[in-house]
């Protein structure tokens, strides 16, 4: 019942799917967040079967319209569009799946990223308005429209299992933000910040940080080989790289680059499974 629960917990904190689970979910995401990678294998499996299934619908459904109307004379303009239905198809229906607190956060850290000169302070605060600025919106739109691009130019045989590394690797971004990251001053974060209990239990313990790998890698391995490992170390390169920026902008990690490095190293994953 422990595992059935702690499951429950990952997947209500990841994920947008409804479970009933008291406050304590929080506790149990923090506590576990070396098993994110698992939860991310489930989101990659829900998402790539949906597209799977979403394109070849389309593709059979455009192509009766292309038969009917045209003779079968606009293949590859009917194949085309139906390729890129599905794909903004796929887009949304992974922002179902997992939310928007993901892509809330990458729109923070953007809204962050335009105050060049301002003091951790004003980033911290301008982070968290009610307001989208065009750094925001911009970061915002860049990551997602790249993720449509490679998931229209991705080929259907390899979507799956694409979409299960990806994941795999974006989970693994996480936790690599909180393995070697920093929580910002409890002065900055106003005791809004909810990841300062990630980095709490997940903070230089190697131990679990080489269980998070392993798990990442029995995944992905079988399922692209080499390019599974390089996917993985697309996430661990760039859960570094969100340390970084968020030492940078907001003194430290906090629940934004959370969100942020999940939506950019998905995007990385995929740019290196699919080119």
């Amino acid at each position: 019942m422990k595992a059935v629960r702690v499951f429950r917990g990952l997947m209500a904190f990841l994920t947008a799917i409804p479970f009933k689970m008291d406050e304590s979910f929080l506790d149990i995401a923090a506590r576990f967040m070396f098993l994110f990678p698992i939860i991310g294998a489930v989101i990659g499996v829900l998402v790539g079967f949906y597209a799977i299934f979403t394109t070849e619908v389309l593709f059979v459904l455009f192509g009766a319209i292309n038969t009917l109307l045209f003779s079968g004379a606009h293949e590859a303009f009917f194949v085309f569009v139906a390729k890129g239905l599905a794909s903004i198809m796929t887009v949304a229906f992974l922002l179902l799946v997992i939310g928007l607190q993901h892509t809330d956060g990458l729109v923070d850290v953007g809204n962050a990223l335009g105050i060049r000169r301002g003091s951790l302070k004003e980033k911290m605060d301008i982070a968290h308005v009610w307001t989208v600025t065009r750094t925001g919106a911009f970061l915002a739109i860049i990551v997602s429209f790249f993720t449509l691009v490679l998931i229209f130019i991705a080929n259907i045989d390899c979507i799956l299992p694409a979409f299960i590394v990806a994941e795999v690797s974006a989970k693994l971004a996480m936790v690599t933000t909180a393995w070697q990251g920093t929580s910002p001053p409890q002065s900055l974060e106003d005791k809004r910040g909810k990841g300062r209990s990630f980095i709490e239990f997940m903070n230089k313990n190697y131990g679990l940080y080489t269980v998070s790998l392993v798990i990442s890698l029995v995944i992905s391995v079988p399922l692209f080989g080499i390019m599974g490992v390089v996917s993985v170390v697309a996430g661990i390169l760039v859960g570094a790289f969100m340390i970084v920026l968020g030492k940078k902008v907001f003194g430290g990690v906090n629940g934004d680059i959370f969100g942020a490095t999940n939506e950019i190293a998905r995007m990385f994953a995929l740019l290196v499974l699919v080119i």
